[in-house]
């Protein structure tokens, strides 16, 4: 009897002592978890910060160009100053290589809004920078306030002018490749045209091009040739290709430009 009792005795201990060694192997487990949750919240916190600090960088950019590079962008959000008035640059008549060929303006209205298209020729247009602006560009036309109300009126132009009644369908505008999407060596879309970058004398050098990112917005930013898309109309809009491109070049571009 005394050693069926002390047998007893021994497996009660033994039942008393496992669920405690069992809880503190527990609570070291779920201690480990906690932090193993609190590492990855702080990494995926993070990546966040570092996302929306892209995501505000890439909106500050789109809202607040480097006025000091000739591109598109630059340009339709610059006016253009003549004798005796200026007019907001609305956008810009290209060749099908990419050299501005007139300057799409728009005289009159408010504000520019609700005013007359006028076609100055960039023949007559000239682009210096203003060195006491931090090199902001600066765009000016060889003709008179006279000259352009008299074409917005329909009389006889100047050959630097034209009034722009309907776009021909058929002309390739810089609005037509802003956010146009890019058709890779696939055909599948690689990339957007985010920017164009013109010289001084007003031909295209190179593509700002944003690949897909997140929903196709965001993403990241390089630069490429021009020369290297082909710029083509279809019988009813413009598309761009770049047959030598890949998906795979743009994310390399994107991440050259990024360092």
């Amino acid at each position: 009897m005394k050693s069926l009792l002390k047998t007893f005795t021994v497996i009660a201990a033994g039942g008393l002592l496992f669920p405690a060694a069992y809880a503190d192997d527990h609570q070291e487990e779920n201690s480990d978890r906690a932090d193993e949750a609190a590492q990855w919240a702080e990494e995926r916190a993070d990546d966040a910060g570092d996302w929306a600090e892209r995501t505000g960088d890439n909106i500050e950019a789109a809202l607040n160009p480097d006025r000091t590079r000739l591109t598109g962008q630059v340009l339709t959000t610059t006016d253009l100053e003549y004798e005796g008035g200026a007019a907001p640059i609305r956008d810009l008549r290209l060749s099908a290589d990419g050299e501005i060929e007139a300057l799409i303006v728009a005289h009159g209205g408010f504000l520019g809004v609700f005013g007359d298209d006028v076609e100055v020729d960039a023949v007559s247009a000239t682009v210096t920078r203003d060195m006491d602006d931090d090199g902001e560009i600066i765009v000016e036309a060889n003709v008179t306030e006279v000259e352009m109300e008299a074409v917005a009126e329909g009389e006889a132009s100047v050959m630097e002018l034209e009034l722009v009644e309907n776009r021909s369908d058929t002309a390739l505008y810089y609005s037509d490749l802003s956010g146009a999407e890019i058709h890779g060596a696939d055909g599948d879309v690689i990339a957007v045209v985010r920017d164009v970058e013109f010289s001084a004398d007003g031909r295209a050098e190179y593509a700002v091009v944003r690949d897909n990112g997140f929903f196709n917005m965001l993403g990241e930013t390089g630069r490429i040739a021009y020369s290297t898309l082909s710029v083509e109309h279809d019988g009813e809009d413009w598309t761009v290709h770049a047959r030598s491109i890949t998906d795979a070049d743009i994310e390399r571009i994107a991440s050259d430009d990024a360092r």
